[in-house]
This record gives structure tokens, sequence and C-alpha cells, in this order.
């Protein structure tokens, strides 16, 4: 029996499709599924890309525009803080009397050749106002170079002597410094007030140092001060008030205020004592039961 050979089937169209998606090994085919549309990149409008060109030229333009700035301040800077010409020329002072222009400007930390627009204008006024005559302070510059320094100083009114020194003090009673060589001295004395008092009371102590040298005023204003020169205000130790006057320093025991009526009895009875050829040691006006009698004790 003959051995027949079947011969192979012929390659239709479908195996032939079915061989060519076969994957071939060692390599990889990835195709995009057949119903999905192919990706493509965003385009662009030609406005936008204007907007964007325009908002890019704006910032380098700012940033530009600020770099030349600051570059220009910069400069500036450096020259007005420099530059010979904003040099201190002129310091003009007023208001000073016991504290000369020079001794202003010294104490003020200002000197010519400074820079008016470095020189603390600030610092300047604390300087002057811790000075002891100083009680304000105003301070201003004028371009190129002045600078304009105005102060109001205290006055001294009174020397209050205590146990611990000599000061001076204003008309208010507030102590302005201690008495140095140089300072007014022909003004009324005040005594009978201790430090130890203006510490615990500052504020009672020197209402008594300004009660006692409006008496003093008044006396000066009246006619004992023709007569005799005051020499002291010395506050008792219950606040009242005595006089001493005169070089052979008589005392006048005033006892508590009003004063003006006082001082007008003094001088009616020391022109007395006068008439009489006598003279008194000490005269007391404090009989606040009997005003009108006057008690005198002669030397």
């Amino acid at each position: 029996m003959k051995n027949v050979l079947t011969p192979p089937p012929p390659r239709t169209a479908r195996n032939v499709r079915r061989l060519s998606a076969a994957p071939v090994h060692g390599l990889e085919s990835v195709a995009p599924p057949s119903n999905s549309p192919v990706s493509e990149p965003p385009r662009v409008s030609p406005e936008r890309l204007g907007a964007a060109m325009r908002i890019l030229r704006g910032v380098v333009g700012f940033a530009l525009v600020v770099g030349i700035g600051i570059a220009v301040a910069w400069a500036a800077r450096r020259y007005i803080k420099t530059s010979p010409r904003f040099a201190v020329r002129e310091i003009v002072t007023t208001g000073g009397k016991r504290r000369s222009p020079d001794e202003l400007a010294t104490i003020a930390g200002i000197a010519k050749g400074d820079n008016v627009f470095t020189t603390d204008l600030d610092r300047a006024r604390a300087r002057l106002l811790a000075d002891p005559w100083v009680s304000e302070a105003t301070l201003a510059r004028q371009l190129p170079g002045t600078v304009f320094l105005r102060v109001v100083e205290r006055e001294a009114a009174g020397v209050l002597g205590t146990g611990d020194g000599t000061y001076l003090v204003t008309r208010e009673g507030t102590i302005i410094k201690k008495l140095e060589t140089g300072d007014p001295t022909d003004l009324p004395v005040v005594t009978g007030v201790s430090l130890e008092q203006l510490t615990a009371d500052r504020e009672g102590a020197t209402r008594t140092v300004k009660r006692a040298l409006d008496l003093a005023f008044d006396v000066e204003r009246s006619a004992l001060a023709h007569r005799s020169a005051l020499e002291e205000v010395h506050v008792e130790a219950n606040g009242e008030m005595t006089l001493v006057i005169g070089k052979s320093g008589v005392r006048l025991y005033m006892g508590p205020a009003p004063y003006r009526r006082k001082i007008d009895q003094a001088v009616r009875v020391l022109g007395e004592i006068d008439r009489r050829g006598g003279k008194a040691e000490s005269v007391m006006l404090d009989n606040e039961g009997r005003p009108d009698r006057v008690v005198v004790r002669m030397r």
C-alpha cells in the first residue's frame, strides 16, 4: 500500500494575518488601539503668545528700572554723605545766657566740618537736655550746611542751703544744680529744707521752697528791703517762715501766711525802735490770736 503524502493546506489570508500579528521573539511592538485617536501637541494661539511676550517684556523692564533706581539712590546717598558741599559751615544758636554758643555746640556734639545729613539732631537734643541749665531744646538743619540750635534755659531764682550742700533753685522751687564757681549768688537764700525732705517728699518740699521764695520777693518789693537787706528766709520745723535781715541779722518770726500785712507791720515796728535809739534782736509777728500785738526782743 503506497503512502500518500497529503499536501499542506494552502495559506489563506486569515492565516497570513494571524502570522503577521504574532510577536517576534526579542521585539516588542506597541500599537495604539484602532479605536483611540492619536494625541497631538497643544496649539498656542497667536493672541496668547503675544500677551505672554508683553508680560515678559513688562517684567524685564520693571526689573531694569528698579535696578537702575537702586543704583542711582545708592550713588546719591553716598554723594550727599561725603560731599564737602554738605559740610556744616555755620551753627546758629539762640536762647543761651549761661551757656555760650560754643559751649552749646560742644554740649550738643555738633562741630563745623561734620556732614549736615549725618548729624544726629535727636541725639544732639538729648545731650542738650541733659545739661542742668537747659529746659528746652530745638534743632533744625538748613541746606547746604547750616544747623540751627535754640534753647530755653532755666532761671535761677534762689539759693537753697542744706546740710549736704548749696543748690540753685528755680522760681517754682525746683533744684537746678549744685552751686559752683561762676554761678550767680546774689539771690535770696532759703534754709531749713534738707535733702532728706526733698527725697522723701519732693513735691511737698518744692512747694515749701516756692513759698519761701514768694515771701522773699514780697520783701524785696516792700519798704523793708530799702531799710534792711534780706539775708535769709528760714523754714521752721512747723513750716512757718522766719526772715533774717540786715548785717546784724535781726530775725523776724513771720508765722504762717499771709505775709504782706506782717511785712508792713515789721517796717513800722523797726522804725519805732530806730526812733528810740534801740537795737532789736528779734521781732515776733507770729501771734495769730492777737495779730496787732508784736513782741520785740532787744539786744
